[in-house]
C-alpha cells in the first residue's frame, strides 16, 4: 500500500470505469458520463491508498474513519490480479485495524458484484439495499462469543 499522488488519479478513474463497467453493462445501465461525475464526486485522494502488487500498482482503495465506524467506499483491482487473495488479505486487515479501535467496517457493494461473496465469507451482512446496491455491516465479535 501506498499513499495516492495526485498523479494516479487517472489510474483511479480508468479502472474506477473499468470496474462499474464490468457490472454495468451486461443490465444496460452503463453511463460513462455518469460514471465519470460519480467518480469525480467520490475519489478524495487524501483517504485513497493503491495497492501494490510484485512492486507494481494493481488497484486502490478508499477508506474513511469516523468517530464511530469504517468506511470501505471503494476497492478496485486490475482482471489480472483478482481472485490471488489480494482483496482477501487487504479487507481482513482493514477488519484487524476496526477490531483494534473498537469500531464497525460498512461498504456499499453493487448488486451482482462477485465480491458480495467474498463480504460474506469475511462476516460482512447486508443490513439495507437500494435498486442498485447492498449496504453491509461487519462488526467484531466480543472475545468468546463464536458466530
Amino acid at each position: 500500500m501506498r499513499p495516492a499522488r495526485s498523479s494516479d488519479q487517472h489510474f483511479a478513474s480508468r479502472l474506477y470505469l473499468q470496474s462499474t463497467k464490468e457490472l454495468l453493462a451486461p443490465g444496460r445501465r452503463w453511463d460513462r458520463a455518469r460514471q465519470l461525475k460519480r467518480f469525480a464526486r467520490g475519489y478524495k485522494r487524501e483517504y485513497v491508498q493503491l495497492i501494490r502488487y510484485h512492486g507494481a500498482d494493481v488497484g486502490w482503495t478508499q477508506i474513511s474513519e469516523s468517530a464511530e465506524s469504517f468506511h470501505l467506499h471503494q476497492i478496485h483491482l486490475l482482471v489480472r490480479v483478482r481472485g490471488r487473495g489480494i482483496g482477501t488479505f487487504f479487507i481482513t486487515a482493514l477488519q484487524e485495524r476496526a477490531r483494534a479501535r473498537s469500531k464497525p467496517v460498512s461498504l456499499n457493494v453493487m448488486r451482482g458484484n462477485r465480491a458480495i461473496a467474498l463480504y460474506k465469507r469475511l462476516g460482512f451482512r447486508i443490513v439495507g439495499k437500494d435498486d442498485e446496491k447492498f449496504r453491509m455491516r461487519w462488526r467484531a465479535r466480543p472475545p468468546g462469543r463464536t458466530p
